[in-house]
């Protein structure tokens, strides 16, 4: 029935619905106390008066017996009532049969009623309601001896003066309790929002804040009663409260932290898995191909050995000796393919290993760049790829390990042949170029660099690609069937080895639109700068599971 009601609302309204009933409780019993008294003074008069009209009576009757010459007087048996008005009273002697033969006074039936059931009796009297006015009724039973009833004397009187009286005094009382109603109200509810609901409003909106993750708020309340008590409770529970929420938040943080280690290492043992697996199907399928052509060649040729020597006298023919040609180079290719592979896992375990030696020389950037477009020259041809040399006049010769120099730039010419497209399927003459620019510094304080770049006008790399393609064993296409070869390797070599000389890798490449392999390189390497790479390098292998480090 309250829901939905303030607590301030529900206390002024039971308060008030109280007051009401109090004060009307208040106000009723005086009155009807008031009410009881005045009927009992009004059949008091009522009953003088009739002791009044009997000894009026009773002397009227004695001057009539002692002047027999006398004036006529009414007779008290006239039914007149007229004839009854003594002294100014109006009262009627009823004889018992007259009494009894009377059917239309319901009052003289009661009170014959009364009498006769109570032979001693010698009052009976009736108060009621006329309107707005009060009238009495009362009877006085005329008895022979104790108990024969003889007559009956009845006065009938109203009070209009006492019922107005009464009436005023009602009204009176009803505006003293309008006056106190509303001002036990207001003294209620300035009690109650004071001393009450003032502090259960602090407390309540203390508590909001709390709802709303304010633990460090607190209940100021000095009341120096039980909500002063219940505020210190709050507080306190409280205080606990944001310790246990610290702790937890400390705890958590150690498990988000524990957790972010976990999943980074389980993130890391996935990874190195499936390029572990990825590795040992790259590694067979790329050793097990060259050695199956090999030996397959190697049986090849062992057979016509051992046909030839059946048959000593079967001259050899152009045919012949053009089929073992091809074979013995297939074995070289094939021998070749097998060293370099070979010679990436060897160079990646040294590199892990820290077993890098730096030898610092003078090197000639045009040089080297012309030397290293003649080493790649027989495979360019063979795939119909142009190669062409810039080299810009201004650069200058370079101290740096020309062995590893020449391995990164190699590696970078050979990926660049190994992805050309052919012109049948592009359209386009495919095309790669050996750069060598100076690049002077950015700031002041910064040393003069050299960069060699390998452009191409291949397919390109995605950019989501373009980091994952310098980590170990990552391949593009990672499937065996495959165009290219390869352990994927050769880029991760090539960042390990420019860390080493203190160089910078950059790639730029896009979709269909080519690729550009850029190695930065310091004017001069020098010897603390080297050890300290060859150290870093030694470093990273113990990190990645090297087991020479000490």
């Amino acid at each position: 029935m309250f829901r939905g009601i303030s607590l301030a609302n529900k206390c002024l309204l039971l308060f008030g619905a109280v007051v009401v009933l109090i004060v009307f409780a208040a106000l009723m019993l005086p009155a009807l106390r008031m009410w009881k008294l005045i009927d009992e003074g009004q059949i008091q008069i009522s009953r003088d008066q009739v002791d009044t009209w009997l000894t009026l009576d009773a002397q009227l009757q004695r001057e009539r017996a002692e002047s027999p010459g006398a004036a006529t007087f009414p007779t008290l048996e006239s039914p007149s009532l007229n004839n009854g008005r003594y002294g100014g009273i109006n009262a009627e002697r009823w004889s018992i049969e007259r009494a009894r033969g009377n059917t239309s006074d319901p009052f003289i039936r009661a009170a014959m009623t009364f009498f006769d059931k109570r032979p001693t009796a010698e009052d009976f009297y009736v108060a009621r309601w006329v309107g707005i006015s009060r009238y009495y009724d009362f009877a006085r039973a005329e008895r022979v001896g104790r108990t024969r009833l003889r007559s009956i004397v009845v006065l009938r009187r109203d009070s209009v003066e006492i019922v107005n009286s009464l009436w005023l005094s009602g009204l009176m009382l009803f505006a003293a309790g309008a006056a106190v109603i509303p001002l036990a109200m207001l003294v209620f509810y300035l009690i109650t929002h004071k001393i009450i609901l003032q502090p259960v409003r602090l407390l309540k909106e203390t508590a909001e804040r709390v709802r709303e993750g304010n633990v460090a708020v607190r209940s100021e309340i000095r009341t120096g009663d039980e909500f002063e008590q219940l505020a210190e409770t709050f507080n306190m529970m409280l205080s606990d409260l944001q310790g246990k929420e610290d702790r937890l938040r400390a705890l958590n943080q150690a498990m988000d932290t524990k957790l972010h280690e976990v999943a980074e290492s389980n993130t890391l043992l996935h990874e190195s898995a499936k390029l572990k697996g990825e590795f040992l199907a790259n590694v067979s399928h790329e050793l097990r191909t060259p050695l199956n052509s090999i030996i397959g060649f190697a049986e090849l040729l062992l057979e016509q050995a051992k046909s030839d020597a059946m048959s000593p006298d079967t001259p050899v023919t152009a045919q012949m000796l053009q089929r073992r040609t091809r074979y013995l180079a297939n074995i070289d290719t094939a021998g070749r393919n097998l060293l370099t592979h070979i010679n990436s896992l060897l160079e990646m375990a040294r590199i892990e290993a820290g077993r890098v030696t730096i030898t610092p020389e003078r090197l000639s950037i045009r040089d080297a760049c012309e030397g290293l477009l003649g080493m790649i020259q027989p495979l360019a041809a063979r795939s119909g790829i142009e190669l062409k040399l810039d080299v810009q006049e201004d650069v200058p010769a370079i101290t740096t390990d020309i062995k590893k120099f020449q391995q990164i730039i190699f590696n970078f010419l050979s990926n660049a042949v190994k992805f050309s497209l052919p012109l049948e399927k592009t359209g386009r003459v495919p095309e790669i170029v050996l750069r060598a620019e100076k690049l002077p510094p950015a700031r002041p304080e910064e040393e003069m660099k050299v960069r060699v770049s390998v452009i191409d006008n291949g397919p390109g790399i995605p950019e989501e690609e373009q980091q994952k393609v310098f980590e170990k064993f990552y391949q593009l296409d990672s499937s065996h069937t495959r165009e290219t070869t390869g352990t994927g390797l050769g880029l991760a070599i090539c960042r390990e080895l420019a860390n080493v000389l203190h160089c910078e890798i950059q790639l730029v490449s896009g979709v269909n639109r080519g690729s550009m392999f850029s190695l930065i390189m310091p004017i001069v390497l020098k010897p603390a700068a080297a050890a300290e790479g060859a150290l870093e390098a030694k470093f990273r292998g113990a990190l990645s599971g090297g087991k020479d480090w000490a």
